[in-house]
């Protein structure tokens, strides 16, 4: 009695081989669908992630050099020659805190010790960098606490404090 009210198909060990496998097909279709869509979503917020920090690069540099960290600041250039035949040229930059310098020397006895000295107009002097001297032109980069407006000159000065090259 419990075997006549089932339909004949339940009987079967799965479904028939013939059979219509429509259940199938729609759920993989459907499996498909959302894998897709879970790529896209993927795809999609990589790509706003990468424009965001491009973004936030951007105003970092922009807002950097808004603020004159980027040094674009007015720079003067100070130029000088000695008798023995030195040269000094020094860019002068000011900056939030005093003085950005980067001089240029060439001529200098090898092996002299040399000290880059800003002289200001009210005569104080600040040393901004030093190095032993070799054949060759040299570039070295140094600061002081004083406004560009201030400065008087730029010498390099030996070890007795004796000037070497002056640039004005």
């Amino acid at each position: 009695m419990l075997m006549e009210e089932l339909p004949p198909e339940a009987a079967l060990d799965g479904a028939p081989r013939d059979a219509d496998h429509l259940l199938q097909r729609t759920l993989g279709t459907v499996r498909a669908e959302r894998h897709q869509a879970v790529r896209r979503r993927g795809r999609v917020t990589a790509l706003t992630s990468t424009f965001v920090v491009a973004g936030v690069l951007a105003g970092g540099v922009w807002l950097g050099q808004g603020l004159g960290v980027g040094g674009t600041d007015v720079a003067a250039v100070l130029q000088g020659t000695s008798a023995a035949g030195a040269h000094l040229a020094v860019k002068v930059t000011d900056t939030e805190g005093g003085l950005r310098l980067v001089a240029t020397v060439d001529g200098m006895q090898d092996g002299e010790a040399c000290w880059l000295v800003v002289h200001t107009k009210d005569g104080r002097t600040f040393t901004a960098g030093s190095w032993r001297a070799h054949a060759g032109e040299v570039t070295l980069a140094g600061s002081a606490m004083v406004r560009s407006g201030d400065v008087a000159g730029v010498s390099v000065v030996n070890h007795d404090h004796q000037p070497l090259v002056t640039a004005n």
